[in-house]
């Protein structure tokens, strides 16, 4: 028994978990492309949370929160998500399973515009 009790300890360390496999996602982007653009630096964060009593999704941003669809399988890694705002962005955000992660925005309000966003997204 007292072998086994720091091997078990050691299992259930946080630092040997599994990465989260679901909602909710906090996630900072640290690098922007725009289209026919040079890739800059970016400080774009944004949540993805299940916010209602019926367990619908959301993308919260700075331009706002927009019902979001789970693409995957749920608690499925690599984790995709599609968003369409009715007169904003469509974007998708793919997460994978060491926490890096890309986002999509195409933007149609006023012309169009594509970026798209590199970082990483942590379990909340």
């Amino acid at each position: 028994m007292i072998r086994t009790l720091p091997l078990a300890l050691l299992l259930a360390s946080p630092a040997l978990a599994s990465p989260a496999l679901a909602e909710p996602w906090a996630c900072e982007f640290t690098v922007e492309c725009v289209a026919s653009e040079t890739c800059s630096d970016s400080g774009y964060e944004v949540e993805i949370l299940a916010a209602d009593h019926e367990g619908q999704l959301f993308l919260s941003s700075m331009v706002g929160d927009t019902p979001i669809i789970r693409l995957s399988q749920p608690e499925a890694i690599p984790a995709a998500y599609a968003s369409s705002g009715a007169h904003g962005p469509s974007e998708m955000i793919t997460i994978h399973p060491d926490g890096s992660a890309l986002m999509s925005a195409h933007i149609f309000d006023e012309g169009t515009m594509a970026v798209t966003y590199f970082g990483t997204c942590e379990a909340l």
